[in-house]
């Protein structure tokens, strides 16, 4: 699939690098609907990225959209987060 986003282990450990850099992995927009939100992924973005964008972890991200492989998410693909903070 050509829109399938694989990442490598050197670029999940920059996105624990410092603060703010979960800007560079989570650049896609989202809906807010009160407890949770509609995020949208983009290209570059990694699961990482977008749990510490949205203050929750990669496994729960993970075990809210029935996603097996964290290392695989899609361009275009939906994922209702369930947030502690939005960014």
């Amino acid at each position: 699939m050509a829109d399938e986003v694989k990442v490598n282990d050197s670029e999940l450990e920059e996105v624990s690098g410092g603060a703010g850099s979960w800007q560079k992995y989570a650049k896609g927009t989202y809906e807010n609907y009160g407890n949770y939100v509609v995020y949208h992924v983009v290209s570059g973005d990694v699961l990482s990225g977008i749990a510490i964008r949205f203050g929750v972890t990669v496994a729960q991200i993970q075990q809210w959209n029935n996603i097996k492989n964290a290392n695989v998410i899609s361009v275009g693909q939906k994922l209702t987060i369930y947030p502690t903070i939005i960014r």
